[in-house]
């Protein structure tokens, strides 16, 4: 369980708010880009305590599957984006209610709350140090941009790039680049 202390509102979050060419699960939680602090950790769970600083994120790992495994990708099998699900993994269920009937999540964190459940593999511990309200867009904006500029792209030295838009996600391709 984690304290969500602070959160941004992503495009990402505004498009399924709206339901515009989905199936809209609702009620839920939206949000996922956020910092927080860890309330409690579930059973067999020994790499995080109560305390720990960290960042929710959408696209988790298992640490177990061929793409986890893979230099290639980080499109775990289990924790891969999945806007339909609404529940945990664990047990089919979801953690948030109102009046006795349920709330679902979204993309594992629905970090638009004051606290929020998410499976392990799709929390980041990271240094207590760092500002919380200046990391937060790390997990999704920033980790976006800039990664599709050095994991993908993988412009050489001296090369022209294109980056076309320069909200969070273009500003940090442009700054990989």
């Amino acid at each position: 369980r984690l304290k969500i202390l602070y959160t941004a509102l992503c495009h990402t979050d505004v498009f399924f708010w709206e339901a515009k060419g989905q199936n809209p699960l609702f009620p839920r939680i939206l949000g996922h880009e956020a910092g927080g602090i860890v309330e409690s950790v579930g059973e067999g769970v020994t790499d995080l305590k109560a305390g720990d600083h960290v960042l929710p994120v959408f696209t988790g790992e298992c640490k177990e599957c061929r793409h986890c495994k893979s230099e290639e990708s980080n499109l775990c099998e289990l924790l891969r984006i999945n806007t339909d699900r609404g529940v945990m993994l664990s047990d089919g269920k979801s953690r948030f209610s109102i009046k006795g009937k349920p709330i679902f999540h979204f993309v594992g964190t629905s970090t638009f709350s004051e606290y929020t459940v998410i499976h392990r593999g799709c929390v980041v511990k990271i240094n207590p140090l760092a500002p919380l309200d200046k990391v937060c867009i790390l997990s999704c904006g920033i980790s976006t941009g800039l990664g599709a500029t050095l994991n993908v792209a993988k412009p050489k030295k001296g090369s022209s790039v294109a980056v076309f838009g320069l909200g969070a996600v273009g500003l940090a391709a442009a700054e990989g680049a």
